[in-house]
């Protein structure tokens, strides 16, 4: 569905109820957040997704992520990490990505080198929700004591950020990793979620999530309208719906 389309069912829905049009800046802004709600929810679900329906392995979630947002992902090679060095910043991926690309969304893998020196084989490292008590756990075992050259097959990293400047006010995204990085000039692989375009409808920019979410996109860009306008028939319908998703 093109955004000249997605505008075009928008107006004819929010007309039905009595409701003025929206501006097509307005209606972008719609589409651009209920994009970015959809993309959240393909990468981590919610219980909306933990239905009878899903099979054990998940390979529905899996069939989702690949077809639905497929697009966004990629693969950034982080080369010339000094030894010791234990954190990669945002802004080393996203110079990595190059200026052709958009900015990091999210960090969806991490991958090591199998070897130390190796550029061809990688091994994906285990996520943890701090790299601090978890190092300390993982420190110990014998599998990190072990494999002086192997160090990817026992690394764990986590998300974190970090402020910047003088004041602190800024925030920025990292990558902390253990072990450290063993000799200097090692490089990593990370796979990450880049920011869509951003939907327009003049110049006309179309969105970059797969088809078969477009009907949800709308659906979401409605919510968020009736919510705005407070219009009581719109609103109701689209909880209504919503309801029978569940």
């Amino acid at each position: 569905m093109t955004t000249a389309e997605l505008s075009s069912r928008f107006d004819l829905i929010c007309d039905k109820v009595g409701s003025p049009y929206f501006t097509a800046t307005e209606k972008a802004d719609f589409f651009n957040t209920a994009q970015l709600s959809i993309i959240d929810e393909i990468i981590f679900p919610t219980k909306k997704q933990d239905r009878k329906d899903v099979d054990i392995f998940d390979f529905s979630r899996e069939d989702a992520f690949q077809q639905g947002i497929g697009t966004l992902v990629r693969t950034v090679t982080v080369a010339g990490v000094g030894a010791g060095t234990r954190e990669i910043a945002f802004s080393v991926i996203n110079t990595s990505l190059g200026s052709g690309s958009t900015s990091l969304y999210k960090v969806i893998d991490f991958l090591v080198q199998d070897a130390t020196g190796s550029t061809t084989n990688y091994n994906s490292a285990k996520r943890v929700r701090t790299i601090n008590a978890a190092s300390r756990v993982y420190g110990n075992l014998r599998t990190f004591n072990s494999f002086t050259n192997n160090t990817g097959r026992s690394a764990i990293y986590t998300i974190s950020s970090f402020a910047t400047g003088t004041t602190g006010t800024t925030s920025q995204g990292k990558i902390e990793f253990f072990p450290a990085a063993p000799v200097s000039g090692s490089s990593y692989l990370v796979e990450v979620v880049v920011f869509p375009r951003t939907i327009s409808i003049s110049p006309v920019v179309n969105p970059e999530i797969d088809p078969m979410f477009h009907n949800e996109l709308l659906f979401r860009s409605l919510q968020l309208a009736g919510i705005s306008i407070r219009e009581k028939e719109l609103y109701d319908g689209t909880n209504i719906e919503q309801a029978k998703e569940q």
